[in-house]
């Protein structure tokens, strides 16, 4: 296996996990305070740890520890630092306030149509959207762990050509 062949398998693989994992979280977490299986968090958006900011963080992750020499001057790990930045903002930002939106048109749909104003939607506006702050640090804590323990594995246990 050639050196960038193994690159790309390790970031494949964490990349996996993390999101693998993530999801699990909320699924174990939402059933617990559910006290049911609540079988749409293994694909739901919203909570955490945020899923989204674990897959791109151990993508980042994975090339800068993958790379040899100056990390910094990869252009997959530029690329994976843009794309990083730009799902986490988006995480924290757009998605979280079109949650609040989202929350705030549901309450004036519901009381407008409890005045007889407007009919009831037949379905409510979707909230769990975005991610605090909180969600998103543990979200990319859990891609750092991930892509480090995918790494030491590889680095160990799967030889490449140089």
């Amino acid at each position: 296996m050639t050196f960038t062949e193994w690159q790309t398998l390790l970031a494949l693989i964490s990349m996996f996990f993390s999101l693998t994992i993530a999801q699990t979280i909320k699924f174990v977490t939402w059933s617990i305070n559910d006290k049911k299986p609540h079988w749409r968090a293994l694909i739901a958006t919203g909570g955490w740890p945020s899923s989204h900011s674990a897959l791109v963080i151990s993508l980042t992750a994975s090339l800068a520890l993958s790379t040899p020499g100056f990390l910094f001057l990869s252009t997959y790990f530029a690329i994976s630092v843009a794309l990083s930045i730009v799902v986490i903002h988006d995480a924290m930002g757009v998605r979280l306030e079109a949650s609040k939106h989202a929350e705030r048109i549901n309450e004036m749909t519901k009381t407008l149509s409890e005045q007889g104003l407007v009919e009831a939607p037949k379905k409510k506006l979707k909230i769990k959207l975005g991610h605090r702050p909180y969600e998103v640090l543990l979200g990319v804590l859990l891609g750092i762990i991930i892509a480090l323990i995918c790494y030491l594995i590889f680095k160990y246990a799967i030889p490449y050509v140089v």
